[in-house]
């Protein structure tokens, strides 16, 4: 198992290094990955699972869309298009 940049003291945080860069995008693929992969299975449990968590995408994406600024908004599309193939 990788260890999170994090936790890696060792490494320089600088962000012109591509080892830094590298390490940090893979963390974060990694972590969308398994955010994915959890929502997936959760909408999958049953009927229920998948109304308590298609409420609480709803309840993030107007979190989301009431910030206004554009990492949010474009976070805000990517969860509605993503509820609605769930």
């Amino acid at each position: 198992m990788a260890i999170p940049l994090s936790a890696r003291p060792d490494l320089s945080r600088d962000e012109s290094d591509p080892a830094w860069t590298v390490g940090v995008e893979v963390d974060l693929l990694t972590a969308l990955a398994l955010a994915r992969a959890s929502t997936k299975a959760l909408l999958e449990l049953s009927p229920l699972a998948h109304r308590e968590i298609s409420a609480a995408l709803a309840h993030e994406i107007d979190n989301l869309e009431t910030r206004r600024d554009p990492h949010s908004v474009a976070a805000a599309q990517a969860l509605r298009q993503y509820l609605g193939a769930a």
